[in-house]
């Protein structure tokens, strides 16, 4: 049986920046280039902020499901869980496929990235396993089908962690190192994406093996979950000092652009201390705006395709100027006014998509197919990478 569990609130407004993190960095390759920002490769990284978001779900699925699945697995259990699961990722997803969908019919723009072929393999969720050759429509949801993906084999995750937990502590970890270093080093594209992944060392893995990036650092926020069970590794890191420590690491590894890997161990810390802080760090995170950002942050993840579509149509502004096509250039000023203004368009519809349409049909489908109990989990504060829940 599904029980309550305290909500970690902390991690609500990490998942907001960690949603305007992969905003900033797809305005920049996809809409305007900075020219007079080459003193930092941050935005550069900002790939990876979808890798936090994977160890967050995986961190707190485990915080409000795990007890559900550490003895056994049972029909009940496991409906309530995929319902509510699909309640979280799929209303939002439909809908802005469907958007898009509308667009390039009425724009009459079929193409290898607008593919009708593909529509089948978004619909069930499947874009993240090669199944096509490039990205396709709403680029960003690849990760809901890696999510997903780790969502199928959570419960058989947890009744493992649960029933051989030595044995699990041995294996799992080291699926994660092999999944990581595979994507890095071993697996080329399996299509028309970055052939330069490999030579660079990117985890920058979508359409082709996401679900193993998906599944990998969720696989090691549940792991994470465990230790922060321990009371005296969660007091060492309840100080704002270790908060502090990882948040600079981390700002510190994507500004000198260094290896993946090392990303992926400063985001484990800063899950960590983010969730155990009792300080300083926890009063600013109780903040309203703070915590709004992170309510909206799957729609402010999800809707950029549909947001970046109507800002590319208004590129003709003073001090812009076009490189080669489709490749815009401004310099910082300009180019930083021009990125304010698109965080607060997204901001804001986000915010009209996450009341309007996000909240109110997870609501709907957990009332309608999830059996009513006295108390249930709010599990509608699980991040999702992008992130969700």
């Amino acid at each position: 049986m599904i029980k309550e569990h305290p909500y970690l609130h902390n991690l609500t407004p990490l998942r907001g920046f960690a949603a305007l993190g992969v905003a900033v960095f797809h305005f920049k390759g996809s809409i305007l280039l900075f020219s007079h920002i080459s003193w930092t490769k941050a935005m550069d990284k900002g790939y990876m902020m979808v890798d936090l978001f994977f160890i967050m779900s995986g961190f707190i699925i485990m915080h409000v499901y795990g007890e559900s699945f550490t003895r056994r697995l049972t029909k009940t259990d496991m409906r309530k869980f995929f319902i509510a699961r699909l309640a979280r990722i799929y209303p939002l997803h439909l809908f802005t496929l469907l958007c898009l969908v509308a667009v390039v019919w009425w724009q009459g723009d079929w193409n290898i990235v607008n593919d009708p072929a593909a529509i089948p393999t978004h619909l069930l969720l499947l874009h993240s396993f090669g199944i096509q050759k490039i990205y396709t429509w709403n680029r960003h949801s690849w990760s809901l089908s890696a999510e997903w993906a780790a969502y199928v084999v959570f419960p058989v995750l947890a009744l493992f962690l649960g029933r051989k937990v030595r044995l699990a502590y041995l294996v799992l970890p080291l699926c994660i190192i092999m999944s990581y270093i595979s994507l890095l080093y071993w697996l080329p594209p399996a299509g028309f994406g970055n052939r330069t992944r490999l030579l660079l060392h990117e985890l920058d893995v979508t359409y082709d093996y996401g679900f193993l990036r998906g599944i990998a650092g969720f696989t090691l926020g549940m792991l994470l979950y465990k230790a922060y069970s321990n009371e005296k590794i969660r007091l060492f890191f309840s100080r704002d000092s270790a908060a502090l420590t990882f948040i600079l690491l981390t700002v510190f590894f994507m500004h000198e652009e260094v290896n993946d890997l090392l990303l992926i161990f400063s985001f484990t810390g800063l899950v960590f201390s983010f969730a155990a802080n009792c300080a300083c760090l926890h009063r600013v995170c109780s903040f309203r705006a703070t915590q709004f950002i992170g309510k909206v942050s799957y729609s402010i993840y999800l809707i950029q395709g549909l947001v970046t579509m109507l800002f590319m149509a208004c590129l003709q502004l003073p001090g812009i100027r076009q490189v080669v096509p489709p490749i815009y250039t401004a310099s910082l000023l300009p180019a930083s006014l021009y990125m304010l203004a698109y965080l607060t368009f997204l901001v804001g519809l986000s915010a009209i998509t996450y009341y309007g349409l996000e909240n109110p049909c997870r609501n709907f489908i957990n009332r309608t197919f999830v059996a009513r109990e006295k108390r249930r989990p709010k599990v509608s504060e699980v991040p999702v990478l992008l992130p969700p829940e």
